[in-house]
Formats: C-alpha cells, sequence, structure tokens
C-alpha cells in the first residue's frame, strides 16, 4: 500500500470513528472524508471500491451528504458517470449538522415536556401528587429555560462560521 493510500486511509477511520461517536452514520462520514481528500471527483464505483462497500450503500448515503450540503454531484466534459466532489468548507458541513441535529434534538425534548405539563394540569388532587406535581413543573420550566438558551446558541451559529473562515 503506498504512504499516500495509508494516510488517506487513516484520516477516514478517523472521520468516520469521530463521526459515529456523536451519533452520525459512520459509513456516511467516511464517504464524506474519503471525498474531501480527493483532489478530483469520485464516482460511486469509485467510492464503493475504496471504502469497499456496496453501490446501493454509496447511493443511499450520497443522497444524506448531498442533503446535509456536504457534497455535491460535479460535471465533467465528456464523463458518461456520476461524479462526486466534497464542499471543501468541512467547518460549515459540521457546525450544519451539529445545529440540526441539537434544533431535532430540542423539538424532540419540546414535545415530551408539553405532555408532562398537560398531564400536570390534569392530574389528581391529592397533597403527595400535588407537591410532586409542583416539583416536575419547576423542573420542566428549567429545561426550558436551557432549552430556550441554546436555542439562542443555534441562532448565533451562522456568525460563528464567518469567524471560523478568517
Amino acid at each position: 500500500m503506498a504512504r499516500t493510500e495509508e494516510m488517506r486511509d487513516l484520516f477516514i477511520e478517523a472521520v468516520g470513528n469521530l463521526g459515529e461517536s456523536l451519533g452520525l452514520n459512520r459509513t456516511v462520514c467516511q464517504m464524506y472524508a474519503l471525498l474531501y481528500f480527493s483532489p478530483e471527483p469520485l464516482s460511486p464505483m469509485e467510492i464503493s471500491e475504496a471504502l469497499r462497500i456496496s453501490k446501493g450503500n454509496v447511493s443511499i448515503n450520497i443522497r444524506k451528504l448531498i442533503e446535509w450540503n456536504a457534497v455535491k454531484k460535479v460535471w465533467r466534459k465528456g464523463s458518461m458517470r456520476s461524479l462526486f466532489a466534497a464542499n471543501e468548507n468541512a467547518q460549515d458541513v459540521i457546525l450544519d449538522k451539529v445545529k440540526i441535529g441539537i434544533e431535532k434534538r430540542i423539538k424532540e425534548l419540546r414535545a415530551h415536556l408539553r405532555s408532562i405539563q398537560e398531564f400536570s394540569r390534569n392530574a389528581s388532587d391529592r397533597k403527595r401528587q400535588k407537591a410532586l406535581m409542583v416539583f416536575y413543573v419547576n423542573r420542566t420550566k428549567q429545561i426550558e429555560k436551557m432549552l430556550t438558551r441554546i436555542e439562542l446558541f443555534c441562532s448565533q451559529m451562522d456568525t460563528m462560521k464567518s469567524f471560523f473562515s478568517r
């Protein structure tokens, strides 16, 4: 194995591991890493061969990368094949994905908090349950405040992207 190929494979492995540790699909992250480390756009067949994954797997995951704005389809004069290139601005790709992930989880948590709050309104009048219900309501309000702060943080991520671009 050539030294450059070994370096590329180490990078792909590291990005795959990092992505997986953050709850992302390992193969999607490896595909982005491969394209990011490729000086020329690659075809699905080349991606499949480099990562030793099926063409179907490449097809499914390339769509995810396009959705994330991490990869784009490129045209090359005289080429009949589909070719793909990585968005070279990795920090924007990462910050956008982090922001989307946080916003998704906030939405899920808010739905649960609404259920808890609705449940508390319909609780029985027994004294012990009332005290516990007040406790739960106070805790959900604290979580709501935290979620609002996190949303504010997410709204500032676009500013952060321009800061990192300097």
